[in-house]
């Protein structure tokens, strides 16, 4: 049930775990319920540690960190890359009353038992600060991309099925966050101008109703590809001319979309569509790569748009101005020492 394995001075324990299938609470309950007991069982047979570092992911890691650190009297880092449960309440993907409280309870926990919460972005910290927890152990330090594996191509074979046309893409999730019929309202309004192409690239579970809705309303303007591998990424996330990082309202400080570290990194520009003190588009106006509109308002982002498509040259120093921001503050290197430094000083404190 427990497996050991080691990568340099890295020691790996993999627990088992059941496998039924997500579309049902019960088996998601029972998935993660046995991956909880295998968890607290392997931790429970390691060596004191001097930190342990508790994610979000899966949602009730933080009480099981708190619980380790009371047992073992060391530090603990609480590691907040999804905000729960203000996700599920902004999504509506968990109605359940009693599984909402257990959530609340738990992340309470994790943050008071933390030294050191680590967040995404700037709204992730202030909802967390909110909450009550005390603003001097929460600090930011940002996801991160590879800018030696994404950057911009000067051929892109990719782009090449796309001919003149000015090409808006998103691409990711295709789930219950990102509001995407707002992008597709957006397609219709544009529907007159056949230079412009919607290109929606990944997987998720709005993805057939949002190919049936395109289908319906006649959106030939509109393109749903599947993921594209890792190592193609450099080549996809450039075949665009402006990127769209669309967030429902009330999502802002619950996650923090990893997409927008590789678009600046291949060097292009980006429309934020969520609130305007969202992370995102903060980084959209500090660093002059991005544009910034009101969550779901399909009207204003077609308008945007079509103005950038008559300003190319503009387009292009918004790029230009992304990959900069990329090397100087989102490289892998830069926020891997940021994290580490983060240990460093969380380890002295011991």
């Amino acid at each position: 049930m427990l497996a050991w394995e080691r990568r340099g001075e890295i020691e790996i324990i993999r627990t088992w775990g059941t496998r039924f299938s997500k579309t049902r609470l019960a088996g998601r309950i029972t998935n993660l319920a046995t991956y909880y007991a295998l968890a607290a069982l392997a931790a429970g047979r390691i060596q004191r540690p001097d930190i342990i570092i508790a994610e979000t992911d899966p949602p009730l890691l933080g009480a099981l960190g708190a619980a380790l650190k009371q047992r073992f009297g060391c530090r603990m880092v609480y590691n907040v890359r999804d905000l729960y449960p203000d996700i599920a309440y902004a999504n509506r993907g968990l109605k359940n009353p009693a599984l909402l409280a257990l959530l609340t309870r738990a992340n309470s926990l994790a943050y008071r038992h933390a030294d050191e919460v680590v967040t995404l972005g700037r709204d992730m910290a202030e909802r967390i600060i909110a909450k009550g927890v005390c603003a001097a152990k929460v600090s930011v330090i940002p996801d991160w991309v590879d800018t030696s594996v994404i950057y911009p191509l000067a051929r892109n074979s990719f782009r090449a099925q796309f001919g003149e046309r000015f090409v808006v893409m998103y691409s990711g999730n295709i789930g219950l966050s990102q509001n995407l019929e707002a992008v597709l309202e957006a397609a219709a309004r544009v529907a007159n101008h056949p230079g412009i192409v919607f290109v929606l690239i990944g997987e998720g579970a709005r993805k057939p109703a949002l190919i049936k809705l395109a289908r319906e309303r006649g959106l030939d303007n509109v393109m749903f590809l599947p993921y594209r591998e890792k190592k193609d990424l450099a080549e996809s996330l450039g075949a665009a001319d402006l990127h769209l990082i669309p967030l429902m309202r009330g999502a802002a400080g619950c996650l923090v979309p990893s997409k927008i570290y590789g678009i600046l990194a291949a060097a292009r520009p980006f429309v934020a569509m969520m609130e305007t003190h969202a992370e995102v588009a903060r980084i959209a106006r500090e660093h002059r790569a991005g544009f910034v509109v009101e969550p779901g308002n399909a009207g204003a982002l077609a308008d945007v748009i079509l103005a950038a498509n008559r300003n190319r040259n503009e387009l292009r120093a918004m790029g230009e101005r992304a990959r900069h921001a990329a090397l100087r503050q989102f490289d892998r290197t830069v926020a891997t020492g940021a994290f580490a430094a983060m240990l460093d000083r969380v380890g002295r404190a011991a």
